[in-house]
């Protein structure tokens, strides 16, 4: 009879979470306080403005992008809030000690906010490959594991390879994307049958995910500009990305109906191949365009050295493929660590035959069994 029911979390998510707040809070009490320099007007407001974005592209972008589940879409928006909200908190607290040596009180600025919310987002698209076969107390451990590895990662690359925090954060979207799926492949699988049914798309909640897909489309080009502070780098970024963007959209459908024996648009196609169950596309939107992205760069850079013969260039090159690298290594052996410490039953994971499944999470109103 207890397999029929999901695992209550009653004692194990306040503990953890409210534990973890609170140790927040004294930290941002005793080691933080507010940048006092004078900024203009304008400037703060354009700062804001971007700020503003961000939180826009987390918030509503990827949390509509998981919600695609007919079963699923309230912990899938709700789910994303909640790590963005505890996501950001660590991660100013974090990116201010790693960036200070020796270390002290940390400075808040707008732009430490810009930077926390960047962050918080590799957490956001990494749990799209878990979402529905995890609960909350398994996502704080997921959402502070990773961060604190991201993080580290990328103080280990400012100050080895000499990458600005502009270009290593580029690395997100390979690096959170191969957490998750690594993540995803230590879940128990495969997935029972009984879950089948609340595994599939609906109308509704398909257009809610595809509204998120376009707030991600929209905000984008303030996501790579973000930390930008030279005013023609950032123009330069915002059109290289809309650019780029425009030419994805139509290409991926283009090749979509090309690869369909009946010319349909099929959003995933490459989960059998993987051997990985992940719900919300997770390795297309992110995973591999990202790593495509990579090693164009590489290719190109490396064909420079060739035309210019600059030695410089092909150090530069050496450079980004260590960081690259290294980036890729850790993000599977980070998510490999953190999948199997989230087997563990400490965290009262949900039983398989409630996957998917919001009634495993919340209240519904007049609704006693299934819906």
């Amino acid at each position: 009879m207890s397999s029929k029911y999901p695992r209550s979390v009653r004692c194990s998510l306040p503990l953890w979470a409210l534990t973890v707040e609170a140790a927040l809070i004294l930290l941002f009490f005793f080691f933080t306080y507010y940048d006092a320099s004078l900024e203009d007007q304008k400037g703060l407001l354009a700062s804001y403005q971007v700020c503003q974005d961000l939180t826009v592209m987390a918030a509503l972008g990827l949390g509509f992008f998981t919600s695609n589940l007919r079963r699923h879409g309230w912990s899938s928006v709700a789910f994303n809030l909640f790590m963005l909200a505890l996501g950001v908190q660590w991660a100013i607290l974090l990116d201010g000690f790693l960036s200070q040596f020796p270390p002290g009180k940390v400075v808040i600025k707008l732009l430490s906010i810009r930077l926390a919310t960047r962050s918080a987002m590799s957490a956001l698209i990494s749990v799209g490959a878990v979402l529905g076969k995890v609960n909350l107390v398994q996502l704080v451990v997921m959402v502070l594991v990773e961060l604190t590895v991201f993080g580290t990662v990328r103080m280990v690359i400012y100050n080895i390879f000499g990458t600005d925090y502009h270009m290593n954060m580029m690395y997100i979207h390979v690096f959170a994307a191969y957490f998750g799926l690594t993540v995803a492949w230590c879940l128990p699988k495969p997935l029972p049958k009984a879950t089948e049914d609340k595994y599939r798309t609906a109308t509704s909640p398909s257009l809610f995910a595809m509204l998120g897909t376009l707030f991600l489309w929209i905000f984008w080009p303030t996501f790579n500009s973000a930390l930008l502070t030279n005013p023609i780098e950032r123009k330069n970024a915002v059109f290289n990305t809309y650019y780029a963007l425009a030419v994805s959209a139509v290409t991926a459908i283009s090749v979509s109906s090309l690869a369909h024996p009946r010319g349909k648009i099929n959003m995933v196609c490459f989960n059998r191949v993987l051997g990985i169950h992940e719900s919300h596309s997770v390795h297309y939107t992110f995973g591999l365009p990202g790593l495509l992205g990579e090693i164009a760069y590489i290719v190109l850079m490396a064909l420079h050295v060739v035309w210019a013969s600059s030695n410089m260039i092909g150090f530069q090159v050496l450079l980004s493929t260590g960081a690259f690298s290294l980036a890729m290594a850790m993000s599977i052996t980070s998510g490999l660590l953190t999948g199997l410490l989230l087997n563990l039953k400490i965290w009262k994971g949900p039983h398989v035959a409630k996957y998917f499944d919001d009634q495993a999470f919340w209240k519904f109103p007049r609704l006693a069994v299934g819906f």
